[in-house]
């Protein structure tokens, strides 16, 4: 072939010239690029520009403290206070509220979740977290659990983005 010639393809969707070589490169739906041989053009998602949830998907407290107080419940009445169990046991514990928070299927709303494990010797404890936060649409929930021989506090933030 001679290489002074430049061959054309067209597109099968636009029937548009495609130049070989060209630099534009076109972006695919991974899912279905090809279907019976033919072509399926890419999915164009636009922008909702949207500020604040709708009412219905707000990021409730109330429910998530419920969710958060059964959690502690289910998996820390029976259990003594080890230095081992801490820390593997609080992200056990962050990771199911987390799972159980995001059944509420709130868009939109990043979840975070820490959860504090200490031994109970009748202390007092103070945690605090720093967020860049926007008092209209983000907010949290906190609980406490308390057996006699260990203390759990644990906090959900719901963040919202945009």
């Amino acid at each position: 072939m001679n290489k002074s010639k430049k061959t054309t393809l067209r597109s099968m969707l636009t029937k548009t010239p495609i130049r070989e070589g060209s630099t534009r490169e076109r972006t695919w739906d991974t899912r279905s690029d090809v279907s019976d041989g033919v072509m399926v053009a890419p999915r164009v998602q636009e922008n909702t520009y949207k500020l604040n949830p709708d009412d219905e998907k707000k990021f409730k407290p109330g429910k998530v403290e419920r969710v958060m107080q059964d959690v502690l419940k289910e998996f820390l009445s029976d259990v003594e206070y080890e230095k081992t169990l801490g820390q593997r046991m609080s992200k056990m514990l962050a990771d199911t509220i987390k799972t159980r928070v995001k059944e509420f299927k709130w868009t939109r709303y990043k979840i975070v979740v820490q959860v504090i494990i200490g031994e109970n010797l009748e202390q007092d404890i103070r945690a605090g977290s720093r967020f860049l936060w926007y008092d209209e649409t983000d907010t949290y929930a906190s609980t406490t659990f308390v057996n006699r021989s260990l203390f759990a506090l644990a906090v959900c933030f719901g963040v919202y983005y945009e």
